[in-house]
């Protein structure tokens, strides 16, 4: 009775302490946690994709859902193809003062852009629509500035973050100067021209780290002499040549026309960023250095896969044990440019025991077979977890690549443009897949290299090993950059910066202290010249007078 009566209290009180100490830490997390933070998200270059408006949106539909507000500032003509539902709570159009024909120019120019890959790189250099697609792609961010009116609407929102997503131009940066508001860079790809390591402050030793994706896209993280060679030249010299007249004079040009942070050089406004959340994995990149406010979230854009239409199952399942094999070049390409290229394809395909499933759009291909089916839209996440995928044929961009890893699934890669390249060699590096080169592309290869990929078994054991890594982390990409977002909203990013931003090019690399302890050591040499002189000389003195006696 007594032990009863005891124990009772004891366990009122216990439980009482718990209650306060549940009270205590969730008013401790209600405290910690950023409240109804307010994002600007700048979307004003033409030459947005829907896949990277679907990268900029996973992310902002999380912050949406988790009760932040979301304004996105989108030029006028510029589309919306990639926008998720509710993915931003309020929307601003700048209007576009281009005319109808400038833009069909536009238009026109970026859908020619594929024919680059049958010129060579100082051809393609020399070609002027990709330097007028720049321009272009620049042409929003002086609309934007000369606007006195959005931009004075921005200002009075009193913002907590600017999110950007650079391509070619990094524009975003100075309006978010002008805000005087810190901002987050995402990109879709390990770096681009904008926006890289070097802008950070993220050392890349050219001894191991291949720098350029776009002039030395087949370089690995083992490289022989002459690929040092190679790869030092284009990161000290063609890359950062490139970098200064595509960016960093049109950002300068800008600040000094409207007054935007005179005092700091475009690099400086850049390195600012409180975060990079770049889309890419461990599981395909190449060791190399990072810093605390890189953070990966490679396969941001993957959704959990949903039950296919019942004619594709249905025509799927028609492919017994040898299953089937997706085509698709992506949102951007339509198909590829050659009539006759395609009929090659097709012909191959229809000696395939497997079954295809080909994203296609235009006259339909000369020798299609019974197994292929074509169709203006395919659900390619959800094709590649089907259990009977067997290899994917893509053009390597970034987000199909990750499915295909996520999933385990070989690639046979046809890279197009801009990173393409880079993604399919680091596939192939990793054994995961073959690459193809579509200007020399020839029956026999392109069977060879399909019967290659669907009979050694090698290829399908890299692909899931590379899935387990892929898969392998604490929490999602989506949740990761979530929650850096929001460490960042309350704590700010200084404590992330690496202080390299900070310093000059002497002072990185030591060289003052190099130079001080140079000429130390002289110093102390010189004075060890002068005593043992004066050592020698006394000694000397010492043994004359000793013979003299």
């Amino acid at each position: 009775m007594d032990d009863n009566g005891a124990s009772r209290p004891n366990t009122l009180l216990k439980q009482k302490l718990l209650f306060w100490q549940l009270l205590l830490l969730a008013s401790v997390g209600s405290f910690q946690c950023c409240s109804g933070a307010r994002f600007l998200v700048p979307s004003i270059t033409l030459i947005r994709t829907p896949s990277h408006h679907m990268t900029l949106t996973t992310i902002t539909q999380a912050l949406v859902q988790r009760g932040h507000e979301v304004t996105f500032l989108i030029i006028d003509h510029q589309g919306a193809g990639g926008f998720l539902p509710d993915s931003y709570t309020s929307k601003i159009i700048l209007p576009n003062p281009m005319t109808d024909q400038d833009l069909q120019e536009f238009i026109d120019i970026k859908d020619s852009l594929t024919d680059l890959i049958n010129m060579t790189k100082l051809e393609a250099m020399r070609d002027p629509r990709p330097w007028k697609l720049k321009e272009y792609g620049d042409f929003g961010c002086g609309v934007l500035l000369e606007n006195t009116a959005i931009l004075e609407q921005l200002r009075l929102a009193n913002f907590d973050e600017l999110i950007t997503y650079p391509i070619a131009d990094i524009c975003d940066t100075l309006l978010a100067a002008y805000l005087d508001i810190p901002f987050i860079v995402v990109t879709g790809t390990k770096r681009v021209l904008a926006f890289h390591e070097g802008m950070l402050g993220i050392p890349t030793p050219v001894s191991y780290v291949p720098f350029s994706i776009i002039f030395t896209p087949k370089l690995g993280h083992q490289m022989t002499l002459f690929e040092r060679i190679q790869n030092a030249l284009m990161f000290y010299g063609a890359h950062s040549a490139i970098e200064y007249f595509t960016v960093y004079r049109h950002l300068r040009h800008l600040q000094r026309t409207y007054g935007i942070r005179p005092d700091l050089t475009p690099w400086q406004i850049i390195s600012k960023a409180d975060l990079w959340l770049c889309h890419n994995t461990w599981a395909l990149e190449y060791p190399r250095p990072i810093a605390p406010n890189w953070i990966p979230i490679g396969g941001l854009t993957i959704k959990e896969p949903r039950p296919l239409p019942e004619d594709l199952e249905r025509f799927i399942q028609g492919s017994g044990d040898h299953g089937f094999i997706v085509f698709t070049l992506g949102s951007s390409n339509k198909a590829l440019a050659s009539g006759a290229l395609n009929d090659v394809i097709s012909k191959v395909f229809s000696e395939l025991p497997q079954r295809i499933l080909w994203r296609y759009f235009g006259e339909k291909p000369r020798y299609l077979g019974n197994n292929t089916l074509i169709s203006e839209w395919l659900p390619q996440n959800d094709l590649l977890a089907h259990p009977k995928a067997r290899l994917l044929i893509y053009h390597a961009g970034s987000a199909g690549v990750y499915e295909a890893m996520n999933y385990g699934v070989p690639m046979l890669l046809m890279p197009l443009i801009g990173d393409q390249t880079t993604n399919a060699y680091q596939v192939a590096a990793k054994g995961m897949g073959l690459v193809l080169d579509v200007n020399d592309l020839n029956e026999d290869e392109f069977r060879t290299s399909i019967n290659k990929l669907l009979n050694d078994e090698s290829y399908r054991i890299s692909a899931q090993r590379a899935s387990f890594i892929m898969r392998d982390q604490l929490a999602s990409p989506l949740e990761t950059a979530v929650f850096w977002i929001e460490h960042v909203i309350k704590f700010g990013g200084d404590h992330l910066r690496l202080r390299s931003t900070e310093m000059g090019f002497i002072e990185l690399n030591s060289l003052d202290v190099v130079a001080f302890l140079v000429v130390l050591s002289l110093f102390i040499l010189y004075i060890d010249y002068f005593v043992l002189r004066g050592c020698y000389r006394c000694v000397c003195r010492n043994m004359k007078k000793q013979k003299t006696d």
